[in-house]
């Protein structure tokens, strides 16, 4: 008798409740699925199940034996589905959840590379600065900034957030270069104004001798995206305080100019986030190995 249809017919006995109900399954006879657990049972010397007329349960041999079967079982399935992942080309829609400036400014220009790589996947790239349920929402992978949860999800370690602090040439050359933190006091500090946010003290962390110190700033232009930040520094607005990601660019264009590199907050922790499943899509496995070997 087969070993593996026995332990199959097993573990459906277990989660069904009866024989009737996994012979369904089987698509075979109640008869069938007892005389498999006989045969497990006579090939272990150990019975499995206690049975009576009303009800069955497992013995304490059973639970255990049971657990295995159910690890068994998945292994073999996730084997043999391994040469059909390596038949199959990675294609089908590529849901992503990830905040807006990541995502702007770091994820959708590596999405274009990953795309001309695999022109069979079609991308839906949600950008929020939410934290968003993978499963309820129907995402297939998700990026997050900060400290997490623990979400029973699997995290994979990007590079760190880095936020910097910069300005226009022409701003430094008319209001002065601030050359330590207590001097933004003097300046003019481009605002990010936070979804719901109701405070009107305004803070920016910065490291001074070896601790968080959360000093005060002002200015009279805020804005709840960051580009619109970005955009009013580079127009000599005031300083402001972004993802170095963001302004790379216009620093290397000279259009800012970093400043109090010295006294810059530790960065955040960048997570790349997907549901812990041995069968995982090819289109997901693809993205998640160009993603690592680029920004980890």
């Amino acid at each position: 008798m087969d070993l593996f249809r026995s332990m199959k017919a097993f573990v459906l006995t277990v989660k069904t409740g009866s024989f009737a109900s996994a012979s369904i399954s089987l698509n075979t006879s109640p008869q069938m699925v007892a005389k498999y657990i006989l045969f497990l049972e006579t090939q272990l010397g150990l019975k499995l199940l206690n049975r009576t007329t009303r009800s069955q349960n497992l013995t304490e041999f059973g639970k255990q034996y049971y657990e295995r079967c159910v690890s068994i079982l998945g292994e073999v399935k996730a084997t043999s589905m391994l040469a059909q992942q390596f038949l199959d080309k990675p294609s089908g829609v590529l849901r992503i959840s990830a905040p807006f400036t990541f995502g702007n400014f770091t994820l959708v220009p590596l999405i274009s590379s990953f795309m001309k790589c695999y022109p069979q996947i079609s991308v839906d790239i949600q950008l929020s600065d939410r934290y968003v349920d993978l499963v309820k929402d129907g995402f297939d992978i998700a990026f997050r900034i900060g400290d997490l949860s623990d979400s029973g999800l699997i995290a994979r370690k990007l590079n760190p957030h880095q936020l910097i602090f910069a300005a226009s040439p022409d701003y430094l050359a008319q209001y002065g270069v601030p050359l330590i933190p207590d001097d933004l006091k003097k300046h003019q500090c481009l605002i990010y104004q936070y979804v719901n946010q109701n405070k009107k003290d305004h803070v920016w962390p910065f490291m001074i001798n070896g601790e968080i110190v959360n000093i005060p700033i002002s200015g009279t232009f805020q804005s709840n995206q960051t580009s619109a930040l970005a955009i009013a520094a580079i127009e000599g607005l005031g300083i402001t305080m972004l993802p170095e990601s963001m302004l790379q660019e216009p620093i290397k264009q000279k259009k800012l100019f970093p400043i109090l590199q010295k006294f810059l907050p530790p960065a955040k922790p960048l997570n790349m986030l997907y549901t812990a499943d041995r069968q995982q899509p090819p289109k997901l496995k693809v993205f998640i190995e160009f993603v690592l070997n680029a920004i980890s």
